[in-house]
């Protein structure tokens, strides 16, 4: 757990005839706090995690993932997402068939950032797939919104100099990006982010 710190903007200020006094303004103070699970094909999970008594707003949620084999993104299929209180929790599934013959099993990390200022809970959630592209090879990376938060509200994608974009699109609640490495002697990375809304 690591703690951010960043100053707040709430401050209260006493009216009097001629002179204003305002009061000590109150630092909001957050926190990031996570959890991770790994599940193999066919197996649906829920991944809790709590903020802490000291932060108890949830302000931002974030999950992210990332496979070796770019084919395997679409196996992750994020099915329900709810906030009660300090708890957040997402359901997610690896669709792949027990019966595949390369069985893959898939690694989700639920990241909450926690305030210790009261306001609204979060309405949405940022998705992000990473994969590794070998060299020369060609990797098609894709997302979905869980049913629960269906709407695409914004898209990312990050990729190094040697990586081009060959295609991409949205179907439904789910963005793709088809990758082609053009080096020919290093592996790149991608990272593909999608924002989705209740």
């Amino acid at each position: 757990m690591r703690k951010l710190i960043r100053t707040g903007a709430i401050a209260s200020l006493a009216a009097a005839p001629l002179i204003g006094f305002a009061a000590p303004a109150f630092a909001e103070n957050t926190v990031v706090v996570w959890n991770s699970t790994s599940i193999g094909p066919e197996i649906t999970t829920t991944l809790s995690q709590k903020c802490p008594s000291t932060n108890p707003y949830p302000v931002t949620v974030r999950t992210s993932s990332g496979t070796e084999d770019s084919y395997d993104s679409q196996y992750l299929n994020y099915t329900n997402m709810t906030i009660d209180g300090r708890t957040v929790k997402m359901t997610f599934t690896n669709s792949q068939s027990k019966l595949d013959q390369h069985p893959t099993t898939l690694s989700v990390k639920l990241e909450i950032l926690c305030s210790n200022v009261p306001q609204p809970p979060p309405s949405g959630v940022e998705l992000r797939q990473s994969a590794t592209i070998g060299p020369g090879g060609e990797a098609l990376v894709i997302v979905s919104c869980p049913s629960t938060h269906s709407h695409v509200t914004d898209h990312q994608e990050r990729h190094p100099a040697g990586v081009s974009i060959v295609d991409s699109g949205q179907e439904g609640s789910s963005y793709w990006v088809q990758y082609q490495n053009d080096d020919f002697l290093h592996p790149g990375s991608v990272d593909l982010y999608l924002t989705c809304s209740a």
